[in-house]
């Protein structure tokens, strides 16, 4: 897709190094400086917004138990935000991630409140959310339908689903602290569901940047048809991307639950555009131009630390909104400008 290959920079070929990690001899002091201050403008941002919320809203924004809220609250967000990146790497989009976690949830809630252990309620539950992520990859990969589409029906599927278990109402009956102790429980202060967020981002890390699976799967969402003709299996690391990427959004539905110790009928929807939000941000970062995992990290704090500190000082409830929606087109408007920037910058070839 087009608006993802220009998010994620121009194609080279598989093995071929980042011109941006050559030597950078022969550019003067300046330029570093501008270029270190694009590449990490977002970072400088966060710390900005940061040192700015600690001054301004000095009672409440720098305490430690606003920090371990903001931590603890952001880190079933920070999940889902990683789920998006492995597919968005792979040249496609998700949009049935949210609904999954939303559709996960409900189903955790009904295994838990019918006397389930917690181990057997994860896996089902990761189970349902492999299993959302597998069909996405035979409708998508398989049937050749736009991911688009495909992944916005079963977002609308997943939403009946949840009215169909739940009746419209909120299940919490019967979810004993055996389960909901698996994301409330804290240690040294901290919810442990950011010890899982910690985990999840170190793998997906690994994986991104440290395997095969990582660089194919960047290759082909950079080049497809190239890196098919190389010899990449692109439809079999696509559709990994969709399994891993439902499986990662039923871990947080499980979590969601438990942390909340109940499923509304109506979770769900507003877990996606923050998700994308944290994406597009990251790959304005770190590795500029390219979906990344820290920098995916970083687009999720901005966003949570904005919001945390603008609520902090009072603002209106439609904020969070705004200020979600504002910082997805600012980042996917970055991503595109950074794109169409570098390739200018290319040789020409003769």
């Amino acid at each position: 897709m087009s608006s993802i290959k220009a998010a994620d920079g121009p194609s080279r070929a598989v093995g071929e190094k980042d011109p941006r990690e050559g030597p950078r001899a022969g550019r003067g002091f300046g330029d570093r400086v501008l270029e270190y201050t694009a590449e990490y403008g977002i970072v400088i941002f966060l710390v900005l917004m940061c040192v700015g919320f600690a001054i301004w809203q000095s009672g409440t924004f720098p305490t430690s138990r606003n920090i371990k809220s903001l931590l603890g609250n952001q880190a079933i967000p920070a999940i889902l935000a990683l789920a998006v990146v492995l597919p968005l790497a792979a040249g496609e989009f998700d949009l049935s991630i949210a609904a999954n976690l939303g559709f996960c949830s409900i189903a955790s809630a009904e295994f838990a409140s019918h006397g389930m252990t917690p181990a057997l309620v994860i896996i089902l539950t990761l189970m349902i959310g492999a299993a959302i992520g597998l069909i996405n990859a035979v409708i998508v990969v398989g049937i050749g339908v736009n991911a688009f589409i495909a992944t916005l029906g079963m977002s609308t599927v997943l939403a009946g689903g949840n009215l169909l278990l739940t009746n419209g109402n909120t299940v919490f009956e019967g979810i004993g602290e055996s389960f909901t102790s698996i994301a409330t429980t804290r240690i040294f202060g901290i919810e442990i569901v950011v010890l899982y967020f910690l985990i999840v981002a170190i793998v997906a890390w690994y994986a991104m940047e440290r395997t095969p699976f990582g660089r194919y799967l960047r290759a082909t969402g950079m080049a497809r048809e190239a890196a098919r003709l190389s010899g990449i299996s692109t439809t079999r690391r696509l559709s990994g991307a969709f399994v891993i990427a439902g499986t990662l959004s039923g871990l947080c539905g499980v979590l969601q639950t438990a942390h909340l110790g109940s499923a509304a009928a109506t979770v769900g929807p507003e877990f996606l555009l923050p998700a994308y939000a944290a994406a597009f941000l990251g790959a304005t970062t770190i590795r500029r131009g390219m979906f990344n995992v820290w920098g995916t990290v970083v687009g999720v704090l901005v966003l949570a630390v904005g919001i945390n500190g603008l609520t902090l000082a009072g603002a209106p409830i439609w904020v969070p909104d705004v200020f979600n929606g504002v910082a997805l087109i600012v980042a996917v408007s970055a991503a595109v400008l950074v794109a169409r920037h570098r390739e200018r910058a290319k040789p020409k070839t003769t």
